[in-house]
């Protein structure tokens, strides 16, 4: 029998037809996995694009400069030369303050910003509410504040804001700005006031850490973008530069990183429906092998055969691509909505091709991928024992067996290395870190599937042997139900797999994010400060400690700490600039803070070195651990410094460690007494308060001191907590695919038994059972195996959950049981509508006409 293309396909295409139901949730499964890779990446696409496309307007410049000092004499002057040379400029200083209203006298956080009416921005528009040009709304004794800042201090456009210890009318309602994107400061209410309205706040003074940036707008003849950038980054050696010409470098960086995470989360949900494509066709080609020992015994080679049923999975992972295309325009169109409050973005996206080919190309190589065994197994079929197949079969020899389980190993190993190369792609980095993580991926996801899998086996062993073993206690119904989960073709192994994966990796999740939050909110060291001060001028830090002692409530003794920025510019003689520092490393090439302190703080542990004594001639300096670790220091090495024009010579005398929740520990660097003299320097201080008493302490230094910034740490948790969540709904959102997936894994499952409950719901009307106690009986199925699978699912988040937060956060993992209830009561709901959905027609046949067909 020969065999052409044609024969082949139409043949595939007759096979594909006589099950229709069946494949249809085979195609929906790859859809699913699909359509979350290609909604991630054309979003991201699209993100990248904007940012690209719309560049001057999220800058509101041609090129913008962000530095965190006040400039030097230097610096000014090569600012001057740029505007001699047409080259316009406007600052923008975003800083964090208190600000209250005659109706809310308690102050609260606010995110100042600062900027010249009659210049900014550049490019783009500042909406405002009512509708007014930005120029004639601000002025010395104006703001325009967000609405969330309205609500808080139930104020109103029109009242009064009182900042830094100065009254601003409220001019109009902030709706958006063009660079708010672009900025420092991306949460929390907002408030923007002109520059001579910051000069009036007396807010910034020499060594404040406020956030600058300089905008450019270049002229038509004059220097071009790349010749002011040579300029600036000569005169600011530390600043971060980006200009219309690419995007902004922080955002890129982490539209990549969080790019190839939810790639990755949303390969797992494409693997999830892999398997259970991988499952479909397993079952299909059990109930076909009469036809392929018909084929073989007509002359059909092996790979003939092999050709039809691979045409098929194409098919089908071409179809499930294809309307996981589809389904990927609407993912992609609810990250605006996901992701809009932290960073506005258009709404309307249209589709982009590259990631619709990349992820059709995904989806029908990871498809065809998880068939591989079930394709490669027809091979083995032999028409004699298939027809034979109720006489007793024979052992084959150790040799035989030995060569199967070697083609099994080496399918798996291909599985497992195509799997790790398309993660190593959608991570998207260097090579060396791609393929680190596809290998990491790949490890990871074999091992999980395995503790998946065990797990799996053994509960459904255990539920067995409790039908076997109290199977008269228990009620007809559930038993039945138990029962049916052992049919020929049920895999309600896979689907515990598939539908277990989902919920472990959605609830692992929120159990992290839970955990962090918690341990931060609830299980705070004993005496740590709990109210933090910020930008404290050198004259007011006396008086401020003396407003503090007559303060009820203060539980540990404040502490005040100094704050001088200074910038590495040596280790042994090596450049900073020479020691190739990476990601987070490159910090330490910008100016850092650092301070002094006489004698070694309690909570400090040296870790390699000795603290210095007394007051040292030449000056020493104690560094932090991951400091210590990102550049390779050791102790004894000589240091250099740079600092408003001046440089230091310092010894590195020691390497310590902080608790991180000391006023010590924002410092990477603490040099001995009287080695930053001269200086000018800033202050911060810290204090343990009881809860019931922190708002009349802020009240109190807002109303002496209005200046300082007077931080409850439970304002920063409110504000950590909203970036938490965020993040993690993102995450959530993608996760839940893979339970998706797996409910469909369990709806293919129940239609490819269709025939078996078909037969078996004949026999019970016949035998006298009602239609509701049958649909008791399936109900109770579907029940059994989605609480199941909750239950492992949410058992292993548990597990996972515990070792990463003792073994990688180092904090206090607590059994949260009202999530693991809900994960397995809505997991059994999803089984219950996934299983009905796909067999609700069933119980509606006659048994005459059925036995008929007979």
């Amino acid at each position: 029998m020969q065999a052409n293309s044609s024969a082949t396909l139409k043949i595939a295409w007759r096979d594909v037809r006589s099950s229709p139901t069946k494949f249809l949730f085979v195609i929906l499964a790859v859809a699913v996995g699909v359509g979350a890779l290609t909604g991630v990446r054309s979003f991201s696409r699209a993100f990248h694009n904007l940012l690209m496309r719309q560049a001057r307007t999220l800058m509101a410049a041609d090129l913008s400069l962000r530095v965190f000092s006040q400039p030097t004499s230097a610096q000014t002057a090569a600012l001057a030369e740029l505007e001699r040379r047409g080259v316009r400029r406007t600052s923008v200083t975003e800083t964090l303050t208190m600000a209250n209203t005659a109706e809310t006298p308690d102050p609260m956080l606010v995110a100042v910003k600062a900027i010249d009416p009659a210049v900014y921005p550049f490019y783009g528009e500042v909406k405002l509410e009512p509708a007014a040009a930005l120029r004639t709304v601000l002025d010395s004794r104006s703001a325009a504040v967000s609405d969330d800042l309205l609500i808080r201090l139930k104020s109103r456009v029109g009242g009064t804001l009182r900042l830094g210890g100065q009254e601003f009318r409220i001019a109009a309602r902030l709706e958006s700005e063009p660079d708010r994107l672009t900025g420092s400061i991306n949460v929390g209410p907002r408030v923007m006031i002109s520059r001579e309205g910051l000069e009036r706040t007396g807010l910034i003074s020499l060594g404040s850490r406020a956030a600058q940036r300089y905008l450019f707008l270049l002229p038509a003849a004059g220097p071009n973008v790349q010749q002011v950038r040579n300029i600036l980054k000569q005169a600011f050696p530390e600043g971060m530069l980006a200009d219309y010409r690419e995007t902004h470098p922080i955002i890129t960086r982490g539209l990549e990183r969080a790019t190839a995470f939810l790639s990755l989360i949303s390969l797992i949900a494409l693997i999830v429906g892999a398997l259970g494509v991988a499952t479909a066709m397993h079952a299909h080609l059990q109930q076909k092998m009469d036809i392929i020992a018909v084929l073989k015994c007509l002359g059909a080679r092996s790979g003939q055969v092999v050709r039809i049923y691979l045409a098929q999975t194409l098919a089908l992972g071409l179809a499930g691509g294809l309307l996981g295309i589809a389904f990927g325009t609407l993912v992609q169109r609810v990250f605006p909505a996901l992701i809009g409050r932290f960073f506005p973005v258009p709404p309307h996206m249209g589709l982009d091709l590259v990631p619709a080919a990349q992820g059709l190309a995904i989806g029908i190589l990871t498809t065809l991928l998880f068939t591989l065994p079930t394709l490669l197994g027809i091979r083995e079929i032999r028409p004699a024992v298939i027809f034979r197949r109720e006489m007793a079969e024979a052992r084959p020899d150790w040799l035989k067996r030995w060569s199967r389980s070697r083609e099994a190993l080496a399918t798996a190993a291909a599985i497992l290395i195509g799997i790790g190369l398309i993660a190593a792609w959608l991570a998207g980095t260097t090579l060396r870190d791609s393929l680190r993580i596809g290998a990491y991926f790949a490890g990871g996801l074999l091992v999980s599937l395995l503790v998946i899998a065990a797990f799996a086996w053994l509960l459904l062993r255990g539920l067995r042997l409790l039908v076997r073993g109290a199977g008269r206690a228990l009620p007809s119904a559930l038993r039945q139900g138990i029962a049916n989960l052992y049919r020929p073709g049920n895999h309600a192994q896979t689907v515990l797999v598939t539908l277990g994966t989902g919920v472990m990796f959605t609830l692992t999740v929120y159990l992290v994010q839970h955990a962090v939050l918690t341990e931060m909110m609830q299980n705070a060291p004993p005496g740590m400060p709990n109210v933090f001060m910020l930008d404290i001028p050198g004259a007011q830090r006396q008086p401020l400690m003396d407003l503090l002692k007559r303060q009820k409530g203060i539980e540990t003794a404040p502490e005040i700490l100094s704050s001088v920025a200074v910038r590495l510019t040596s280790v042994d003689g090596v450049p900073v600039e020479k020691m190739g520092l990476q990601e987070w490393g490159r910090r330490f090439l910008r100016t850092r803070a650092v301070t002094t302190a006489p004698a070694r703080p309690r909570e400090t542990e040296i870790l390699s070195g000795a603290w210095w004594v007394g007051h040292p001639v030449t000056p020493q300096v104690c560094a932090s651990e991951e400091a210590a670790r990102i550049l390779h220091l050791r102790a004894g090495m000589a240091l250099d410094w740079t600092a408003w024009g001046r440089t230091l010579h310092s010894n590195l005398a020691c390497i310590q460690r902080t608790d991180s929740v000391r006023m010590n520990a924002r410092f990477e660097f603490i040099f001995s007494p009287g080695s930053l003299e001269g200086l000018p320097a800033i202050y911060y201080g810290s204090v343990r308060v009881k809860p019931g008493d922190v708002a009349a302490l802020q009240r109190a230094v807002y109303e002496k001191m209005p200046t300082i910034t007077v931080i409850n740490m439970a304002d920063v948790l409110e504000i950590v907590q909203q970036v938490v969540d965020q993040i993690a709904l993102v995450v959530r959102f993608v996760s839940a695919f893979t339970i998706v997936a797996g409910a469909i894994i369990l709806a293919s499952s129940v239609a490819g038994t269709r025939f078996g409950r078909v037969r078996e719901v004949v026999i019970l009307k016949t035998l006298g059972a009602t239609r509701r106690r049958v649909a008791g009986i399936f109900s109770l199925e579907f029940l059994v195996l989605g609480a199941t699978a909750g239950l492992l699912g949410s058992a292993l988040a548990t597990g996972f959950t515990a070792l990463v937060v003792k073994r990688l956060i180092k904090a206090d993992f607590h059994f949260d049981p009202a999530a693991d209830l809900f994960s397995i009561v809505l997991t059994a709901l999803v089984a219950v509508a996934a299983g009905w959905l796909a067999s609700y027609r069933i119980l509606g046949r006659k048994p005459l006409e059925v036995l008929r067909d007979e």
